[in-house]
């Protein structure tokens, strides 16, 4: 024990912020409580107290109620991207080829995944579900030996229904029709509001697989600038849908936006949803990451704000609970009817064994326990990777802060191409996503998306100092070059 009951926290606090400082201690991390830091250092509650207050007071810890004494985060060393501006016009897309190429990488045997957006096997309650599945495949053995001909199991629908509710989206069971994944529902809202030919407007950058439905079904698509912060520009987009008829759809992901992790503020969302219906636009809401939002309440989802049926709500289960089990959504508003049909073309039916086993694990009140631990766990492993990214990426580069989910946007400087960077982590058995598969234009071509769905490794921690002198080596040949 030390001497001086004067100096005694202060020299408690300096160890503490010396672990701090050198890393040993992350922000975010949780401290010990006041009890257990006495106990272990044999000092007074008192004392210990005062160490953690004198933390506090310079910026170094907060303290969060009912949870004890937490790591600040540190001012960032690196920027956050710029929003880009706006496209001239509506085009064509063309980016199958490419991003089925880049994704055929990603079955490399031995790759550190840092690129698509899959997230750890681990961080999902696979045992569980397994059970729960079995006991579904025996209390209803005709679910396997029949076809599901209705648009989605009841017991779901009921589950959906009730989380929905708790932000202010109401909805009726028969509306939810059940998709195989998010891709299915989003395939089929922009089948039934748009027409081979029709603009589409999209974030930029958007996720590639709205891309790749876009020109499949022969669509023009009019990329709008996204913040990384807020979201979609509604200044923009305002100028873009002024001329009646030019744009038939909007698609959006206004809650952890991939790839930025942006969170639309809700007097973007309500002012959103007005000009669009005012307009005449339909709008498709891809609220695939809506329940992995870090902090504060689930923000409440466009379709709260829509009272004509102009919102086509998209969902899954795919990143929150069950990807293998590839088990979307689609409330379709006023397009109800002409979706339903469609589905019934496009695959009949989805999985009945595979919902009930979903419905099952929501009913049995563990859901919300395991959304808490895997935001945790998300919010932890984008942290680490972006002090990773900022400790050995060049100076210059810059990285989105996200609000939710598990991506992190990052942006070296102009001279670095994201596919040449692509192809030498592959080298390395590193798997990235280059910048260039999340637009139609060549806008991001510099740019990457990183994967940090995988709890922290020595692995992962290697792979993002490879990176990082990759990049050195790329920007060094390229100022060689002149």
């Amino acid at each position: 024990m030390l001497d001086s009951p004067v100096t005694l926290y202060e020299q408690l606090a300096g160890r503490l912020q010396a672990a701090i400082e050198h890393g040993s201690l992350r922000a975010g991390d949780r401290l010990p409580s006041v009890r257990d830091l006495a106990r272990r250092e044999q000092v007074s509650l008192a004392t210990a107290v005062s160490s953690y207050r004198h933390l506090e007071n310079l910026g170094l810890v907060e303290a969060r109620p009912k949870s004890g004494y937490y790591v600040q985060p540190r001012a960032p060393r690196m920027a956050e991207p710029e929003m880009w501006p706006m496209s001239v016009r509506a085009r064509m897309v063309n980016v199958n080829t490419s991003v089925m190429s880049i994704l055929a990488a990603m079955r490399q045997p031995g790759i550190v995944p840092l690129g698509a957006a899959c997230p750890g096997p681990a961080l999902y309650p696979t045992a569980k579900l397994r059970r729960l599945l079995a006991a579904q495949g025996r209390g209803n053995l005709e679910a396997i030996g029949r076809y599901g001909m209705g648009m989605g199991h009841p017991a779901l629908r009921a589950q959906l229904v009730r989380r929905y509710a708790h932000v202010d989206v109401l909805l009726d069971p028969e509306e939810i029709v059940v998709t195989i994944g998010a891709m299915e529902a989003l395939n089929l809202a922009l089948q039934a509001v748009a027409r081979p030919g029709d603009t589409v407007a999209i974030e930029s950058p958007t996720y590639f697989g709205i891309l790749q439905i876009i020109e499949n079904l022969g669509l023009k698509a009019l990329e709008i600038p996204t913040s990384p912060r807020d979201g979609l520009s509604l200044d923009a987009l305002d100028l873009a849908t002024q001329k009646p008829g030019a744009v038939r759809a909007l698609v959006v992901m206004p809650t952890v936006q991939n790839p930025l992790g942006a969170i639309m503020p809700d007097e973007h969302r309500e002012r959103l949803v007005a000009m669009m219906r005012e307009r005449g636009i339909a709008i498709i809401e891809d609220d695939i990451y809506g329940e992995l939002a870090h902090g504060g309440p689930r923000p409440r989802p466009l379709k709260s704000w829509d009272r004509e049926g102009n919102v086509l709500l998209c969902g899954s289960f795919t990143k929150v609970l069950a990807p293998g089990f590839r088990i979307g959504y689609l409330a379709a508003g006023k397009w109800q009817e002409k979706v339903e049909h469609l589905k019934f073309v496009h695959t009949v039916s989805t999985p009945e064994v595979l919902q009930s086993a979903i419905a099952a694990f929501m009913e049995s009140g563990g859901y919300d326990h395991h959304l808490r631990h895997l935001r945790e766990a998300f919010h932890g492993q984008l942290r680490k990777t972006t002090e990773a990214v900022e400790q050995h990426f060049p100076a210059g580069t810059r990285l989105t802060r996200p609000a939710g989910g598990f991506l992190l946007w990052v942006e070296p400087p102009a001279r670095l191409s994201g596919l040449e960077l692509f192809r030498r982590a592959l080298v390395e058995n590193i798997y990235i996503v280059p910048g260039s598969i999340f637009s139609g234009s060549d806008r991001f071509d510099h740019c990457l998306r990183i994967n940090c769905g995988y709890p922290w490794s020595a692995a992962i921690e290697q792979a993002l100092t490879t990176l990082g002198r990759i990049c050195h080596d790329m920007l060094a040949e390229a100022e060689a070059a002149g």
